[in-house]
């Protein structure tokens, strides 16, 4: 009789043990966890600030996830002057791609843009990077991401 109850001790001695382990390790996850979001959320921040003060535009952008979209999916509208010309249009998409390739943001989701002219609503330049073999030509006009951060 006494055995039966000895292995029910040892059991929940072991429990215990291990539910306290299991908690302490779940502290450092969460911290990592924390503190990668908090780097991503800057990395954003930081995105969205470089966007917006591109010069020769009004400049919009915003950075979206869901579980149907997928994460960090960066969206940009661009507003000229009327009387931008469509190579400045070009230059402006271009250097929208590469503030957006050269950023800290990781993953890399879908990157959308858009571009018209004051007092029109007709795209100029439209560019969208829906996956990894699309963007692969923006590794080679801008290069290697940083941190060797996936494209």
């Amino acid at each position: 009789m006494k055995r039966p109850s000895v292995r029910a001790l040892i059991c929940v001695a072991l429990a215990t043990v291990s539910t306290g382990l299991l908690a302490g390790c779940g502290d450092i996850v969460n911290f990592g966890s924390q503190e990668a979001a908090h780097a991503q959320k800057k990395a954003g921040a930081d995105l969205i600030r470089q966007l917006e003060a591109l010069p020769g535009a009004k400049v919009n952008a915003k950075i979206e996830s869901s579980l149907d979209g997928g994460q960090n999916n960066v969206g940009v509208q661009a507003r000229m002057p009327a009387a931008a010309t469509v190579a400045q249009a070009n230059a402006l998409g271009d250097s929208i791609e590469r503030t957006v390739w050269l950023s800290h943001l990781d993953p890399l989701g879908l990157i959308g843009m858009n571009i018209t002219r004051e007092g029109s609503s007709v795209l100029v330049v439209q560019r969208l990077y829906q996956d990894e073999i699309e963007t692969r030509p923006l590794g080679v006009k801008y290069g290697p991401r940083p941190d060797g951060l996936p494209g």
